[in-house]
């Protein structure tokens, strides 16, 4: 501003140079709050992505160990075998919440290290 002021042969009093200064700095700290505003929501949208993602893991998780379970305690009763169908749906559910485990848990892992990251 100054160079070209001086480039124009414009006079810059003091008074004004003050109010340019002031409005730079303004400018600035409306800036730098406006990305520090959005950093947080960035990172209050990852949070809650993360929350997401536990919920549903673990509401997965939930249903799969409730069929194990009801499947080992009628296997246990004598009444069915672990050859019939009870017994292949209890290998079955046992295989899908290693799947879940498998899948789940390094997704969850990454997103909670991004969620660290732009939080810090």
């Amino acid at each position: 501003m100054t160079e070209l002021a001086v480039e124009k042969k414009a006079e810059i009093t003091a008074a004004e140079f003050r109010t340019l200064n002031r409005c730079l700095d303004d400018a600035i700290a409306d800036a730098v709050t406006a990305f520090g505003g959005a950093r947080q929501a960035s990172a209050n949208d990852g949070v809650e992505a993360l929350h997401s993602r536990l919920n549903a893991f673990s509401d997965e998780q939930r249903r799969l160990v409730d069929i194990a379970i009801q499947s080992y305690d009628a296997i246990k009763t004598g009444s069915v075998g672990m050859t019939g169908a009870t017994g292949t749906l209890l290998t079955h559910t046992l295989a899908e919440m290693r799947v879940l485990a498998d899948r789940a848990l390094p997704e969850i892992r990454l997103a909670y290290a991004k969620t660290a990251l732009a939080v810090n």
